[in-house]
């Protein structure tokens, strides 16, 4: 199972553990959803081995407890009396067993590689016999042990200070995973995520290290506007609050976060004909502006082919006449076509500013 940065995935949940303090020994920490233990050498990570916990109906104990045995090569006692197995290739408990205060439970190694990553003890923490012996030789009787449940870890890289999110699944169904994320975001003191878009990966928890989805202050020629524009894993979504067909493809491509709706940066831009620009925190929306020959008619907009404008004064028609009227955060566009003649209709064009991107 791919695992996110050792050393980071270890570092927080040792500041979780410890409060924000080292302790001046050696310790494991077990990680249930993750399917690892860690080990701490004086508050640092050290170690992390892949293992197999306890099943949903012999579920592994959680708690502190310590280390209260180490035995080479073990016998194993089935329950109920049955006869004993001795060490070989056969014993159910592998090469070592490291014994912890919770009665009958222990850490130990395994004659079923192919449980590890999986629920398939009866509560015990099983590791492949390698991993059990080189850590049965870093720990001595006493070692501290803690097993925890943390479905959410967050993780940030010391160098490029790239910032992830992982999410574990549930296996025990205790829930909580939402509570869990909103502790570990107070820890962090990370602002800026775009909540709605990150629960969603709550729905899906892969147990693999992703981007966090950050907000944009969003724009539109020269306003505010509400909703933000989010950056996720290098893409840029913008809210699309235009009317679309829930049958048609724009809709295919469209992700709800929330109650709202979001579309790809390239997509939005193909289906209003907006420019933008960008800077560290803002994605600003530009209107082309209309022109015939070098009358200038106004702010424009695309969609589902046709051109809309918003005409710099307001209609002259005496009779007013049935047509769809586009709006676009609060700026109200009219079809083109009812506005202009035929003749001044073929010589329309928009222009976008020299510095704002569009796509076409």
């Amino acid at each position: 199972m791919h695992k996110p940065s050792f050393f980071l995935v270890c570092l927080i949940l040792a500041l979780v553990l410890l409060g924000g303090t080292a302790l001046a020994e050696r310790m494991i920490v077990i990680n249930i959803p993750a399917f690892s233990l860690y080990l701490y050498d004086d508050g640092f990570p050290i170690r992390s081995y892949p293992i197999s916990i306890g099943t949903e109906l012999n579920p592994s104990t959680l708690g502190e407890t310590t280390i209260i045995n180490k035995v080479i090569d073990p016998t194993y006692y089935p329950p109920e009396g049955r006869t004993p197995i001795l060490p070989g290739p056969d014993n159910p408990v592998g090469t070592r067993w490291l014994g912890l205060g919770f009665p009958g439970y222990g850490i130990h190694g395994t004659n079923n590689p192919a449980s590890i990553g999986h629920p398939a003890s009866s509560g015990c923490i099983r590791m492949n016999n390698s991993d059990v012996e080189e850590l049965a030789d870093l720990v001595t009787v006493g070692t501290p042990v803690h097993l925890i449940y943390q479905t959410i870890v967050l993780a940030e890289d010391p160098l490029l200070h790239t910032r992830t999110i992982t999410v574990y699944p549930d296996v025990y169904r205790r829930g909580g995973s939402e509570e869990q994320l909103h502790q570990e975001l107070g820890r962090s003191s990370w602002h800026g995520i775009h909540m709605p878009a990150l629960l969603t990966l709550l729905r899906n928890p892969t147990g693999d290290p992703q981007a966090l989805p950050w907000e944009l202050s969003l724009s539109f020629n020269g306003e505010l506007v509400a909703k933000p524009a989010v950056e996720w894993d290098g893409s840029l979504f913008l809210p699309f609050d235009l009317p679309f067909d829930p049958r048609s493809e724009l809709s295919q491509a469209t992700v709800k976060w929330g109650e709202a709706y979001y579309l790809p940066l390239e997509l939005y831009l193909q289906t209003t004909g907006l420019g933008y620009s960008k800077t560290q925190d803002e994605l600003i929306l530009h209107s082309p502006i209309g022109y015939v020959g070098e009358q200038i008619l106004g702010k424009a907009l695309m969609f589902e082919g046709e051109v809309y404008l918003r005409a710099l004064e307001p209609s002259r028609q005496l009779m007013p006449i049935p047509m769809q009227v586009i709006s676009l955060w609060g700026e109200i566009y009219q079809p083109a076509e009812a506005l202009l003649a035929a003749d001044s209709l073929s010589q329309l064009e928009l222009k976008w500013p020299t510095e704002v991107s569009y796509s076409w």
